[in-house]
């Protein structure tokens, strides 16, 4: 769900596209760089400034390993490149609950909770916030950390011992609405010992521009929704909300591409159940969505935090979706559904509440990270941002009557997945600095016209891993 993304409705003879919904951040805030010898923005500009910078950060830190500050500033930079597992374990040995440098502290928390590993993120942030005056900025970034900790885990009553930081693009309404959430969110019920559920596609996903749609029960409401692994929480149609006398605990601002990025009120509620085939979710946190009224069809979004709950599996030859425990026997169930071949395997790092990121190649340069957001409605895979096409010298060729542009591909996809020759569009994300805003290069998002060809997509949030069929090369 994106309020990166402007919104687009283009119908182009050589490029059908339009643009539904990507990424939502309303909740997090900027992220400092706190060491005096970290680079800023001016510094590292586009991926090249980066790339050419690292060599050197690399050589200080081999010469000294016992130098703290040359063991900051390559994992730093390795955090701006994306490579969070190296990072990770560079910065290590500098962080730990005892640790007094709070800049160690909050690398390596950061690093901590991309990565998926919340039970060594939690001591950190609260660590850096025993060391930090309350109202600083470095307070509250420990403070989102450790909220955003809390959301990931499904521990909303935790959140009440935090303070709420006063600024309004910080966590404020997530921390909100986890204090006065009753209950433990995202309760599993299953109906069968089997323990798996199918959800059917209900529409052609193969059309250009078409996103999957998959029916489901709120409240006992019968509800369609695309599916978008660019969206947090369940978002239903502000009607829908209302019509179901959900209780609102929160509301939050947020723009999206569907409202031009304009600002809208969403108030944030909870559904007492969403039943989903044969398992249902109960104490379901929820998003009344400006919706319908600004011309969407469906009744909603079917989002990350939903299939963060199971080991879910984009079933696109089967057109369905199947969610199983979170179990290392379901992984194993679903692994043999991938064929007998050894599936492609992809590690994938988690910033905000849900945005996904994994690494790939493009026009042939490595390490490019990509955001993956199923829920990009185009005919195109993907979208690039400015310092990308710049980065790799591309030709850009505007389309009429709208702010967008397109560009030609000569290569692209996640490692291990490369495909050939593609379009892209550009000049397309609502916010001023998507590039920078997470502390790392978001280099282009990949989306559903990429993914369904694939066959499958599974999603494995215990080991922060993606599984896909083995492919046949092209060419």
């Amino acid at each position: 769900m994106s309020r990166t993304l402007r919104t687009a409705a283009l119908t182009l003879a050589a490029l059908p596209a339009t643009l539904a919904i990507g990424a939502c951040q309303p909740d997090t805030g900027s992220e400092p760089t706190y060491r005096e010898a970290a680079a800023t923005e001016e510094d590292f500009r586009i991926r090249s400034d980066v790339e050419a910078a690292l060599p050197a950060r690399a050589e200080a830190f081999a010469a000294d390993p016992g130098d703290d500050d040359a063991r900051w500033a390559y994992a730093d930079i390795l955090f701006k490149q994306g490579d969070m597992w190296e990072a990770d374990d560079i910065i290590a040995p500098l962080a730990s609950p005892s640790s007094s440098n709070v800049d160690d502290l909050y690398l390596a928390a950061r690093l901590a909770y991309v990565l998926g590993d919340y039970a060594r993120a939690e001591p950190l942030y609260r660590r850096m916030m025993e060391l930090t005056e309350a109202g600083s900025e470095a307070h509250d970034d420990a403070t989102r950390g450790l909220a955003l900790t809390f959301y990931q885990t499904n521990r909303f009553a935790s959140a009440r011992e935090l303070p709420t930081p006063e600024d309004s693009e910080g966590a404020s309404s997530l921390i909100t609405f986890m204090q006065a959430f009753e209950g433990e969110p995202y309760g599993i019920e299953w109906a069968t010992d089997e323990r798996i559920a199918h959800l059917p596609m209900t529409n052609d996903i193969t059309v250009p521009g078409a996103l999957p749609i998959v029916d489901l029960e709120v409240n006992g409401q019968t509800v369609s929704l695309i599916l978008d692994t660019g969206g947090d929480r369940l978002y239903l149609d502000k009607g829908i909300y209302e019509s179901l006398g959900l209780n609102t605990l929160a509301n939050r601002q947020a723009s999206y591409a569907y409202t031009g990025g304009q600002t809208v009120e969403e108030p944030l509620g909870v559904a007492e159940t969403a039943t989903m085939g044969d398992v249902t979710l109960t104490n379901v946190p929820v998003v009344g969505a400006t919706w319908k009224e600004l011309g969407q069809t469906s009744d909603g979004v079917f989002t990350t935090q939903l299939l963060k709950q199971f080991l879910s599996t984009m079933d696109y030859d089967n057109s369905r979706i199947t969610l199983r425990e979170r179990t290392p026997e379901a992984l194993a169930q679903a692994m043999q559904t991938l064929g007998e071949a050894p599936p492609v395997q992809l590690r994938f790092y988690m910033t905000t509440t849900h945005l996904m990121f994994a690494k790939g190649s493009l026009n042939g340069h490595e390490g490019i990270n990509y955001f993956l957001d199923s829920g990009l409605a185009m005919s195109m895979p993907m979208i690039l941002v400015d310092e990308t096409v710049e980065l790799l010298g591309l030709e850009t060729n505007a389309i009429e009557g709208t702010p967008y542009y397109w560009t030609s591909i000569e290569s692209h996809g996640l490692n291990g997945l490369v495909k050939g020759a593609t379009q892209a569009m550009g000049n397309v994300f609502v916010e001023q600095n998507f590039f920078w805003q997470a502390g790392f290069m978001a280099d282009a998002l990949m989306s559903h016209q990429y993914l369904w060809p694939l066959g499958s997509w599974t999603i494995d949030f215990d080991n922060m891993t993606y599984y896909f069929p083995a492919q046949e090369s092209e060419g």
